[in-house]
C-alpha cells in the first residue's frame, strides 16, 4: 500500500484522521479478530491531494461559503455545482493508479482464495468514511453515500468520486456555510472504504443496549431478508429479537411481514429492490442458533470497545448451509444517549420553570 490506500488489517481506531470513522472501526475489528470482510481504505490524503491538484479546493470553498443556509434553492444550487466539479475534474494519475491497483490486488486474491474466475471483477461495497462520523459524541451515519455490488476497477473509481461528492449535500453545505474558510475546509475531509461484498441472505442491525429504554442488560437485533440497506433505510419493518445479556438468553421475538428485499441486480452490478415471495414474508429470517451467534459476536464487539454499540451485519450461508456472520460496521450507540441528554435538558428546564413559579408565588405571598 502507498499514500492513498491502506488495507483494513493495517488500521486501528487511532487512524481515524487518516481513514475516517468507518474505516478505522473496520480496521480495529480486524485487529481484534472479529469477522469483517476484507478490504481497504482510500485515505483522506487521496481526496486532499485531489482538491489541491488544481483550484478545486478554492472553488468548493467558494460554493460552500457563498450559499445561503436559509434558502433551499441556494443550497440545492450549491450542491449541484459542487457535485459537478468533483465528478468532472480529472483525477491525478498517481491517485487513480493506486486505487485501481489495490482493488485489483484485493479482487485477484479473493478469486484465488475462493477458486473462482473473473479475478478482476469481484464485487465490493464502496462506503464513505468521513473523519467526523461514527464517534462517541455524535453519529453521522448515513449522511454520506454507500454503493453496493460495485464491480470492476472503473466502477470503483467512479463510486469513490461519488462518495467524495456526497460531502456536499444541501444539509452539509448549510452546516458549513457559517464557518470560516479554514473550518469549512477541515470539516470536509473524507476517506472511502472498499470492502468485499457479503453475499447476504439476511442482514440487519444489532444494538448492545435497549434502543427503547437505554437498558444496558439488553441486546436488540433487527433483521430482514437480503442486503441490510432495506433495514438501515427504514424501507421494511424488520423482525425483532430481544435478548438478556446474561446467557445470553432470548426473551422475546416479533416477526414482521417483510414485503421487500434488496438483492444483487440481474446483471451482477448494483442492487435492486424486489418483492419477497409470499412464502417467506411472514417467516422468521433468523433461526434461534443464528440469533445466539449474532448476540455472542455483539458481546465481543461491545467488550472490545467498552461501550454500547450499534452494529451492522450480514449473514451468509456456506454451501452446506452453515451460517457465517460478517460485520460491516460498528459505532458507539448514540440514539439513546441523545434521547437521554434531551430528556435531561427538558427536566432541567421544567425544574427551572417550577422553581421560578415557586419563587414568584412566594414573593407574592409575602406582600
Amino acid at each position: 500500500m502507498g499514500k492513498y490506500t491502506r488495507k483494513f488489517n493495517e488500521l486501528s481506531s487511532t487512524d481515524r484522521p487518516l481513514v475516517g470513522g468507518k474505516c478505522a472501526s473496520l480496521g480495529e475489528m480486524v485487529q481484534a479478530g472479529l469477522p469483517v470482510p476484507d478490504g481497504f481504505a482510500v485515505t483522506v490524503d487521496a481526496y486532499e491531494d485531489y482538491r489541491d491538484a488544481s483550484d478545486l479546493r478554492q472553488q468548493l470553498l467558494r460554493i460552500v461559503l457563498g450559499a445561503d443556509a436559509q434558502n433551499n434553492s441556494s443550497l440545492q444550487q450549491a450542491h449541484d455545482e459542487a457535485v459537478e466539479l468533483i465528478l468532472g475534474r480529472e483525477l491525478p494519475p498517481a491517485i487513480e493508479q493506486e486505487i485501481r491497483e489495490t482493488y485489483l490486488q484485493l479482487s485477484r486474491e479473493t478469486a484465488r482464495r475462493r477458486g473462482i474466475g473473473d479475478a478482476d471483477r469481484i464485487p465490493v461495497a464502496v462506503r464513505s468514511s468521513a473523519t467526523d462520523e461514527d464517534g462517541d459524541a455524535a453519529s453521522f451515519a448515513g449522511q454520506q453515500e454507500t454503493y453496493l455490488w460495485v464491480v470492476g476497477e472503473d466502477d470503483v473509481i467512479a463510486k469513490v468520486r461519488e462518495c467524495w461528492a456526497s460531502l456536499y449535500t444541501p444539509q452539509a453545505i448549510a452546516y458549513r456555510s457559517g464557518m470560516s474558510a479554514a473550518e469549512a475546509s477541515d470539516a470536509s475531509k473524507i476517506s472511502v472504504a472498499v470492502q468485499l461484498m457479503a453475499h447476504a441472505d439476511v442482514a440487519g442491525v444489532t444494538f448492545t443496549v435497549s434502543p427503547r429504554t437505554g437498558d444496558r442488560s439488553i441486546i436488540a437485533i433487527n433483521a430482514s431478508w437480503g442486503l441490510g440497506q432495506a433495514v438501515v433505510s427504514g424501507e421494511v419493518t424488520p423482525d425483532e429479537y430481544w435478548l438478556n445479556k446474561i446467557g445470553p438468553t432470548l426473551t422475546s421475538t416479533r416477526i414482521a411481514s417483510k414485503a421487500h428485499e434488496y438483492v444483487p441486480a440481474p446483471g451482477g452490478v448494483g442492487v435492486e429492490l424486489r418483492d419477497v415471495e409470499e412464502s417467506r414474508r411472514e417467516v422468521a429470517c433468523l433461526s434461534e442458533p443464528e440469533v445466539m451467534q449474532l448476540a455472542d459476536i455483539a458481546l465481543r464487539v461491545e467488550k472490545h470497545y467498552g461501550c454500547p454499540q450499534d452494529i451492522e451485519w450480514a449473514l451468509e450461508h456456506d454451501a452446506d448451509g452453515t451460517p457465517k456472520v460478517m460485520l460491516l460496521q460498528s459505532r458507539p450507540e448514540t440514539n439513546w444517549k441523545k434521547r437521554k441528554e434531551e430528556k435531561g435538558r427538558n427536566t432541567t428546564k421544567a425544574t427551572s420553570n417550577l422553581l421560578g413559579f415557586v419563587a414568584a408565588a412566594t414573593k407574592g405571598s409575602t406582600k
